[in-house]
């Protein structure tokens, strides 16, 4: 059982960052189709240089809010692959000075907080779900869930990798104590 959650962790780290990739990929290229169709085929040289067609087709004003959701998506999921890296943000001067055994229990102890703090995230992401069931976005007239679903995916990704944490720090301590009970002779019990 321990090694499962390590597993499932990385399949989906794995999983998110090439949807990190597409999606980024996508908002890039909406963005460059944005600014070219709106500052360069609008652009009065354009227009004095071919004044036969009509550039204003191009103006697509949906791309807009596509890419906001798009990003909306790589930010969260990029929560999710932060997190599994511990590339976030974090205070270390307190956990340095403690005792080697100490710092273990501490991760642990950060990693059960953050736990319950995803947890919160999922019970009332869902909540916020059922009240957004309801939006539809201007521009594309997508059902608000797809967007606001991105909290609750991050939320259940970034659980998985808190999980996968405390398996991964039980195992080093469970070596780390078995290590030092076979030096002392004794065996130690789980």
């Amino acid at each position: 059982m321990r090694g499962f959650f390590p597993k499932l962790s990385f399949r989906i780290d794995q999983a998110s960052r090439v949807i990190i990739i597409f999606l980024f990929s996508a908002a890039f290229i909406g963005t460059v189709y944005q600014v070219v169709s709106r500052f360069i085929l609008q652009s009065s040289i354009i227009k004095e240089a071919l004044p036969m067609i009509d550039f204003s087709v191009f103006n697509l004003t949906w791309i807009e809010e596509l890419i906001r959701y798009l990003f909306v998506w790589v930010v969260f999921l990029g929560i999710g692959t932060v997190y599994k890296n511990k590339g976030h943000a974090r205070v270390e001067v307190f956990i340095n000075r403690l005792p080697e055994k100490w710092k273990m229990g501490m991760a642990g102890f950060i990693e059960v907080i953050n736990s319950a703090l995803f947890v919160f995230l999922i019970i009332y992401g869902l909540r916020i779900l059922k009240f957004t069931s309801q939006q539809i976005s201007p521009s594309l007239g997508l059902n608000m869930i797809w967007i606001y679903g991105a909290v609750v995916v991050s939320s259940v990704i970034c659980l998985i990798h808190a999980i996968a944490h405390l398996s991964l720090l039980r195992t080093k301590e469970v070596e780390s104590s078995g290590s030092s009970g076979r030096k002392a002779g004794t065996d130690i019990q789980l």
